[in-house]
């Protein structure tokens, strides 16, 4: 069977990308920018999620309103998201309308940035980050990412700081946009069914203009630090902890065996977490979550305790981790790799699901895989190569934690 993916690269260095699905009549279709939280200098900080606001707020054709209109008259689902690795913005439409989709998300990546909606918006990016300061459950997986990774720009945070986002001018982000937004720091991406051809003939046709820029990412590898943080926070009832240990970058044959086992351990529903801590009404939230990066992962736990069950919560946290190099529960797992397995099918049938997916394997540097051989990478997963995993990363070593409540230390 051929490969649903091809590739077609425009003289500029625009690489397009495509994945070809027959049998549906939409496509979610748009452009990744390779410029995230780890490319932001110290001083500008969120400027990569500020930059990704403002592409909705004026083109060199469209005020924010007649923009907004447009792609109402498209009727069309979209939206955009910045993270480490890089900044994504799509649409979902009928398969008709996509050269039209194609016509204003170029002219959004050609964002003119109003001085006007610039004011505007930065108090709008500066409510967000107090928003989140506001959500200890969101907040501590930042610090925890930051705590890993000391002082690496991959520790950085995507929303910024107060003090950096009150920095960045207007002209810092022209520069920063000419900079990081050129054709060869770009990827245009389109899933479903669509005529290939004529995709190509759009996007040179409102691309191929573009001028080459500076796309570099010259940074070492990140060095895991494990450490001990503890912040106290009035007004936080419960007391939120997380612990991250090593893990493989998303390109490395053990990411869907970190992966998988992290729903083995700490799904929602029927995990070793679940029957050991939730289900015994010791904590309100017990989970496990792989982080993969283009050159690093992280295998991270998140609790959310009652302070007076943090002790207890803790002492069996780790001694499930520690036991697993004691052995795999075959038939557990089977249950586990069914519950992910439904879980990439399901939202893999989901337009812009299956295009975050194509962007999140872009943006890491791994190989684009259809659903059924994601699916038989999960099916590849046994107990043995799982022991495998743990010899060369060890759940039971000395983690990052970062702890957030009303506790000033942990018992």
């Amino acid at each position: 069977m051929s490969s649903p993916f091809s590739t077609h690269t425009l003289d500029n260095g625009l690489t397009l990308v495509f994945e070809t699905i027959p049998r549906i009549r939409s496509v979610a279709l748009g452009f990744f920018a390779q410029t995230g939280s780890r490319d932001e200098a110290s001083d500008l900080l969120g400027i990569s999620h500020f930059l990704e606001h403002m592409c909705f707020k004026g083109t060199p054709r469209r005020d924010w309103r007649q923009l907004s209109l447009d792609v109402d008259d498209l009727g069309a689902m979209w939206n955009a998201y910045t993270w480490w690795e890089g900044t994504a913005y799509f649409h979902w439409v009928q398969s008709d309308r996509a050269t039209d989709s194609i016509e204003i998300l170029s002219d959004m990546m050609r964002a003119n940035l109003p001085s006007d909606e610039f004011d505007m918006e930065k108090k709008v990016i500066l409510e967000e980050i107090a928003m989140y300061h506001d959500q200890p459950d969101a907040l501590i997986i930042d610090d925890l990412i930051q705590e890993a990774f000391g002082d690496h720009p991959l520790g950085q945070s995507v929303l910024g700081t107060e003090d950096t986002v009150k920095s960045i001018t207007r002209d810092l982000m022209a520069e920063y946009h000419q900079r990081r937004y050129g054709p060869n720091n770009l990827t245009f991406v389109i899933t479903g069914a669509f005529d290939r051809d004529e995709i190509i003939r759009a996007v040179e046709a409102h691309c191929g203009d573009w001028q080459v820029s500076d796309n570099g990412r010259a940074q070492s590898i990140p060095t895991f630090h494990a450490s001990n943080r503890v912040v106290q926070r009035d007004g936080v009832a419960r007391e939120h902890i997380a612990l991250a240990l090593p893990a493989p970058p998303s390109s490395d044959d053990h990411a869907a065996t970190a992966d998988l086992l992290s729903v083995y351990l700490g799904a929602s529903t029927n995990s070793r977490l679940y029957w050991s801590v939730i289900q015994e009404g010791l904590a309100d939230e017990a989970s496990a979550e792989y982080i993969n990066f283009s050159d690093a992962g992280l295998f991270y736990v998140y609790l959310s305790v009652d302070p007076q069950n943090v002790s207890q919560v803790l002492d069996i946290v780790r001694r499930e981790m520690a036991d697993l190099k004691n052995g795999i529960d075959s038939d557990a797992l089977q249950r586990a790799k069914t519950k992910q397995a439904t879980g990439i099918i399901c939202s893999g049938e989901n337009g812009l699901s299956r295009f975050s997916q194509i962007v999140g394997s872009l943006s890491t540097n791994t190989p684009l895989k259809t659903l059924e051989e994601e699916r038989a990478e999960i099916d590849a997963v046994t107990p043995e190569r799982i022991a495998d995993y743990l010899e060369q990363y060890p759940l039971d070593a000395d983690p990052a934690l970062v702890a957030l409540g009303p506790m000033a230390e942990l018992n």
